[in-house]
């Protein structure tokens, strides 16, 4: 029964539960440190009403003076994610999983070919994302399915221009 929920309503600290709680003004619990009114980063309140980028708790927000190449789209600061963290973004009508292995940026589609999980809201060890729903692990270099060789998902190129993490759609 765990699985339906979390398929209909998406984990409880994945990129749906941030959204409808920014959207809807529902009340999160605070984490630890954090205030109403606080703004301390990912510590901040996640109840409060907020643009996207600080509904997701990037902090700093992508920079707006950064002119990114040619068919590139700048989807964060660079320093909003940290090492061994991902994110799930939807840039362009086009939702992708960005992750920072190794002090590198990767961006891939941010569906899982197996049964659809939203690999944004899976975790990540070194190169390694492991979806939620089924455990399939991706590495994030190449998109490839260490779990079933047959299987991979689409990997967008990734510059970083300035300050902002920029990926070609």
């Amino acid at each position: 029964m765990s699985l339906l929920k979390s398929l209909l309503r998406g984990r409880p600290d994945g990129l749906r539960a941030r959204l409808k709680r920014s959207i809807g003004g529902a009340q999160a619990p605070r984490a630890a440190g954090g205030s109403p009114g606080s703004s301390s980063g990912a510590a901040g309140w996640a109840g409060a009403p907020a643009s996207g980028e600080k509904a997701l708790h990037l902090s700093p927000e992508a920079p707006k003076d950064v002119t990114p190449p040619e068919g590139y789209e700048v989807v964060l600061h660079k320093d909003a994610l940290k090492d061994g963290k991902i994110v799930e973004i939807i840039i362009g009508g086009t939702a992708i999983a960005v992750a920072n292995a190794d002090g590198c940026f990767h961006a891939l589609a941010n569906t899982c070919p197996h049964a659809g999980g939203p690999l944004g809201e899976g975790s990540l060890e070194g190169s390694s994302l492991t979806c939620p729903y089924h455990g399939w692990v991706f590495d994030v270099r190449t998109g490839a399915c260490q779990t079933n060789p047959g299987f991979s998902v689409k990997r967008y190129e990734v510059v970083v221009e300035q300050d902002a993490v920029c990926v070609k759609l």
